[in-house]
């Protein structure tokens, strides 16, 4: 994959991240607790990927929030150590068009196929839970939904 789809793939990722934290940080009451322990609320994209999750910001998130947060910076990860966009079962590269439907899946379509036959799919509840809280975006077509 080439520094600028990575990059693109890293922004999106960052802004998946921004889009679970920011519904805390707007609440009144969570935001005087992370004053109160010293943490500061980040100005920009990158200060995103830099917020070590407190036993504040995680007692107010859902669990698929936390998971999500965690896979998101899994996928970080892997951008560092160079293994990013590849299918954990096959090393081939994952689609594209997967990336940027779920930037931080591990599977290829095919194997995402047979995952979800044989065990919950977490990645359709990830995007499940984008699609909920994410009122401004259009309702995702079969095709989306198949990713």
């Amino acid at each position: 994959m080439d520094r600028e789809k990575m990059m693109e793939f890293r922004r999106l990722l960052l802004e998946k991240k921004k889009q679970i934290l920011d519904r805390y940080l707007k609440q009144e009451e969570t935001m005087k607790k992370l004053i109160d322990e010293g943490i500061t609320i980040p100005e920009d994209l990158e200060d995103y990927a830099r917020i070590d999750y407190t036993e504040i910001v995680l007692g107010e998130l859902e669990d698929i929030e936390i998971e999500i947060l965690r896979e998101i910076d899994k996928a970080l990860e892997r951008m560092k150590e160079g293994s990013y966009g590849y299918c954990e079962v096959c090393g081939k590269p994952i689609e594209e068009e997967r990336l940027k439907a779920i930037p931080w899946t591990i599977l290829c379509t095919e194997h995402a196929e047979e995952a979800e036959k044989n065990r919950d799919f977490t990645d359709r509840r990830y995007k499940e839970y984008f699609d909920r809280i994410s009122p401004s975006k259009p309702p995702a077509t079969k095709e989306e939904h198949e990713l």
